[in-house]
């Protein structure tokens, strides 16, 4: 598919970033481009936000003691820190949109748009220590924050689909998002999802295309195991939902495993996987190193397949 880069005007973008999140893009004039065009997609994001911006990225939710502990097992006396607590304080965020126009009709109007959120944010990773005295108690006067610094990566594909006559931005398909931190030498190779109602695929790569009507489907109430595969056998790997993250059982040979239930309700959902290097929670002066990908699924609870959304 033959694509041309062309930034949106300044006002299309405003409201893209408003729309979806305080942030800031660079503006360019379009050319060969209606200007109706970059007004449409941008409010067509915004009215699709279950699709495009997740947040799990920059959730503080806090990760528990007993999570920690017995997820990884009895600390030995060599570890730097033995954690009660850890959590994220994301205190900077910055979005930029770029969209490439590709699949012009006879009038050199394009029908494809594929928009890239880049999303930047810095902060902390705050880890509360144990009581060296009481392992059962934090150490609130010991925390140690690390800088964080993250960026996150996701495209979103709208085409002109003809509705009742006439041609409209639609969103047709997503990718999940991946999340790094520079350098990371942590790397999430696969994961898996297997669930009771028969679902049972693998992902090598979370910025691939899942056409709407194709994405990841669960009934309501599911049974899903998530297997993930890293480049290390003593990873720290989280599954992350919306204000609560559990850490997956490692099974000494690269992956790890953990089980969830989907809610009763139908929607559209994301889940995150998080991988951090064993250092990034045990050692006080290792920097925080950490790859995420953030994954779509669907709980269909007898709701029909869709090919773009908004409908």
């Amino acid at each position: 598919m033959r694509q041309r880069l062309i930034g949106l005007g300044a006002a299309a973008l405003l409201l893209a970033a408003l729309a979806i999140g305080c942030g800031k893009s660079t503006p360019t004039s379009p050319v060969g481009l209606s200007s109706a065009d970059p007004a449409q997609v941008a409010t067509t994001i915004a009215q699709a936000p279950d699709l495009v911006d997740d947040g799990l990225a920059e959730d503080a939710s806090r990760v528990s003691a007993s999570d920690l502990q017995a997820a990884i097992g009895p600390m030995g006396a060599q570890a730097a820190i033995h954690p009660f607590a850890w959590w994220q304080n994301v205190t900077s965020i910055t979005r930029a949109w770029s969209f490439a126009w590709a699949d012009t009709d006879t009038s050199g109007h394009p029908m494809t748009c594929v928009a890239t959120l880049s999303k930047h944010m810095t902060g902390s990773l705050v880890i509360v220590p144990r009581l060296a005295s009481d392992s059962t108690q934090a150490d609130s006067v010991n925390v140690i924050r690390k800088p964080l610094d993250k960026t996150l990566t996701r495209r979103v594909m709208l085409q002109r689909v003809l509705i009742a006559g006439v041609r409209r931005w639609r969103v047709v398909a997503v990718t999940g998002a991946f999340v790094t931190t520079p350098g990371a030498t942590t790397n999430i190779v696969s994961l898996r999802l297997q669930s009771t109602s028969g679902v049972d695929t693998t992902i090598t790569d979370p910025l691939q295309w899942h056409a709407l009507k194709r994405v990841v489907k669960f009934t309501p109430s599911d049974t899903v195991t998530v297997t993930v595969t890293t480049s290390r056998t003593n990873d720290l790997v989280y599954i992350h939902r919306t204000d609560w993250r559990h850490r997956l059982r490692s099974n000494g040979d690269g992956t790890y495993t953990f089980s969830w239930v989907t809610t009763p309700w139908s929607g559209w959902r994301f889940f995150g996987i998080q991988a951090m290097s064993n250092s990034s929670l045990m050692d006080d002066t290792a920097a925080y190193d950490s790859q995420a990908w953030h994954m779509p699924f669907r709980v269909a609870g007898g709701q029909p397949d869709v090919n773009y959304y908004p409908q």
